[in-house]
């Protein structure tokens, strides 16, 4: 159970490394690829922007979540 816990985070971590990076080339929005990364890493995202604005043009809700997810991750292996 924690070892698919601990692949979901890991992919979490993945996906939200991929939203980063596209945002950077200003995809299509209506690309499925796009759409579904979206969906996944955006209700991930949004909390963290509304409590934690932007720093100028650079958005840190990515780096917060990294180091939610791997702080949840340390924690679950922490229960073995």
């Amino acid at each position: 159970m924690i070892a698919i816990a601990n692949l979901l985070i890991d992919a979490l971590i993945l996906l939200i490394l991929v939203s980063s990076v596209m945002s950077w080339f200003h995809p299509d929005p209506r690309n499925t690829f796009v759409r579904l990364v979206n969906a996944v890493v955006e209700p991930l995202l949004h909390p963290i922007r509304a409590v934690m604005p932007a720093v100028g043009p650079f958005d840190l809700s990515p780096l917060v979540a990294f180091a939610v997810l791997m702080l949840l991750q340390r924690l679950l292996q922490g229960a073995l």
